[in-house]
């Protein structure tokens, strides 16, 4: 039974190395199911929620609402999450033409980064309109 459960851990592993060769986004996905449900047609942050229980995303994808895996492991800095806005314009395919404004916009969180509170706003969205009255 022990040899044959070090077998099971090794298959697995194997498993697991095969997927994050396919997954370019594998070490992003983490391991604690996070979702991220919004509305489709809100702003500034409005309606946003992280779930950690699949069924209740799936339950959340027939209401006008948008689902998607949470980013487990985001860049940070200074222990905080952030998010660049740039601004590009395509005026042709093909040839591809982008034109990519200069200035851009980092969004910084309120809060440190923390995933085992995903309650928390301050620490999970950038939006300004959500961090703005943060102490």
């Amino acid at each position: 039974p022990e040899e044959l459960a070090i077998m099971e851990v090794g298959n697995c592993r194997a498993v697991l190395k095969e997927l994050e060769k396919l997954d370019p986004q594998y070490g992003m996905s983490g391991v604690q199911n996070v979702w991220v449900v919004k509305a489709a047609n809100s702003s500034k942050g409005v309606g946003i929620r992280l779930l950690d229980r699949l069924p209740q995303a799936q339950d959340c994808r027939c209401s006008g609402r948008v689902v998607q895996k949470y980013v487990e492991a985001p860049l940070l800095i200074k222990r905080r999450k952030f998010d660049i806005r740039c601004w590009v314009l395509v005026t042709d395919w093909n040839p591809l033409s982008v034109w990519f404004y200069e200035d851009c916009l980092l969004r910084f969180c309120s809060d440190f980064w923390d995933l085992t509170h995903i309650d928390n706003r301050y620490a999970h969205l950038s939006n300004v309109s959500v961090n703005k009255g943060r102490e």
